[in-house]
């Protein structure tokens, strides 16, 4: 198929466009983001569905943890095709296993190809490029037309260049999670070193002060005399180093006292 230095420009501006929007990606989860990377990927090259295939070895699959949102990448997930085990071969498996892409115009003549993705979704063109972080292959770049010989040589080049994005996309969000992850752990030790700065009496108490009980209401629930509870209180303030019942009782509300 011949391509007018029109339809090149064109072509180069989408692709530039798909991968700013690759690169402007801020989700720290990475379904989401996956997901969001699908999406431009199929609406830069006109495919009717794009995957990103993590590979799980848990499950020894690889998961489609981001599906373009198109109709054939909905009728993908119905079908259960967004798990493709190892065991059970395809051309994505073989990929991941091997890290040679493979780009065909007529899937339907494959004898490797899943019966699946021929039969179940109509796909005859695909392009599989595997997914690499730091020089670990990690998962596979799938995108799919049910068109036949729709890929041209040039959007096989150009394929391969956005898979190496997409690596650097994925490196980057499991570094985030990660971190997100040892901040959520950190707040943890924190919360819990705070929490050991009181007795369990005195947890009790700021629980009630969260309630918005008084001393008097509080040595009633807990049946503490009366200047007992004040002394509670008064010890809770100097071993955290607030200033007020208000405080106090935001303090334990955050804790889940």
């Amino acid at each position: 198929m011949t391509v007018s230095h029109g339809d090149q420009a064109i072509q180069d501006d989408r692709l530039l466009e798909m991968l700013q929007r690759l690169l402007g990606i801020r989700s720290v989860e990475l379904r989401a983001t996956f997901t969001e990377a699908a999406t431009f990927i199929a609406e830069a090259f006109g495919a009717d569905k794009a995957d990103v295939f993590v590979y799980q070895p848990a499950r020894n699959s690889l998961v489609a943890l981001g599906t373009s949102e198109t109709p054939l990448g909905r009728r993908q997930h119905a079908l259960g095709l967004d798990v493709l085990p190892l065991a059970n071969g395809g051309r994505a498996s073989r990929v991941f296993e091997t890290g040679t892409p493979h780009v065909t115009g007529r899937a339907d003549e494959d004898p490797e190809e899943l019966r699946g993705v021929v039969q179940g979704l109509g796909v005859r063109s695909v392009a599989y490029f595997p997914l690499v972080v730091d020089g670990e292959r990690c998962g596979v770049l799938q995108v799919d037309s049910v068109t036949p010989d729709f890929f041209s040589e040039r959007d096989r080049r150009a394929l391969e260049a956005v898979a190496g994005w997409v690596g650097l996309i994925m490196h980057r969000a499991e570094l985030m999670e990660q971190r997100e992850a040892e901040a959520e752990r950190r707040g943890g030790r924190r919360a819990a070193e705070e929490l050991a700065r009181l007795t369990r009496r005195q947890q009790e108490v700021a629980a009630c002060v969260a309630e918005g009980l008084t001393n008097e209401q509080i040595a009633q629930r807990l049946v503490l005399a009366p200047g007992t509870a004040a002394n509670h209180m008064e010890a809770i303030l100097r071993r955290l180093g607030l200033s007020s019942r208000t405080q106090v009782g935001v303090w334990a509300a955050e804790r889940g006292l």
